[in-house]
């Protein structure tokens, strides 16, 4: 992503709501001077066909044939990249079905297809993995995930030892990066967050 991309995302997630500062226990139990809570994006329009823009240029040069998204944050996500791009999505259900199809997998598709998975974002890249599993147990090809944010925490090493390559639109630490550029956080406010995270200032 260009830098003029950089700060023009950063600042509409900022904007949204979508990225805070302050004290968050994350899913992990880990304590963070900072949230992104990317499911606000589906109350934007706007925000997501820009975020779907993202996406679809991380995509391009993929080999696939399906998209297949992380319920439920990755959900509205993918069905908003699937409407850009035109190709088509599927999605593993976090719960089994007891009833009709007893489908454990949303969508049209057969074994033997590649399928990539599309996330907001990656901390440690457990769910993603989750969702890896049962689309590779279905018999469908999995080899890269792609998400908006990758927070930079073990996701990019713990994917790869799945055997797959994650492909971010943009690091945390850029995206810090691009808040401060357009005036959203201060100097100050950056190194704070990326010490707590990372142990180190950038």
């Amino acid at each position: 992503m260009t830098e003029d991309g950089t700060i023009a995302l950063a600042e509409m997630l900022f904007d949204t709501g979508a990225v805070r500062l302050g004290q968050f226990t994350l899913h992990s139990g880990r304590i963070s001077p900072i949230y992104l809570d990317l499911r606000v994006l589906v109350s934007y329009p706007e925000a997501l066909k820009q975020v779907a823009a993202a996406y679809s240029t991380r995509l391009t040069p993929l080999q696939y044939d399906l998209l297949a998204a992380v319920p439920y944050a990755g959900l509205p996500i993918g069905v908003a990249i699937s409407l850009q791009t035109g190709q088509p999505l599927i999605y593993p259900r976090k719960e089994m079905k007891s009833y009709g199809t007893g489908k454990g997998i949303e969508g049209v598709w057969h074994a033997g297809q590649t399928a990539v998975m599309i996330e907001d974002l990656v901390t440690s890249g457990d769910s993603v993995i989750q969702g890896i599993h049962l689309l590779r147990q279905a018999g469908l090809h999995i080899t890269a995930a792609v998400v908006l944010i990758d927070r930079e925490q073990g996701g990019r090493e713990n994917l790869a030892a799945q055997g797959v390559t994650l492909h971010a639109v943009v690091t945390l630490s850029r995206l810090l990066e691009g808040m401060e550029q357009c005036g959203r956080i201060t100097t100050e406010q950056r190194v704070t967050v990326a010490a707590a995270l990372w142990d180190k200032s950038p």
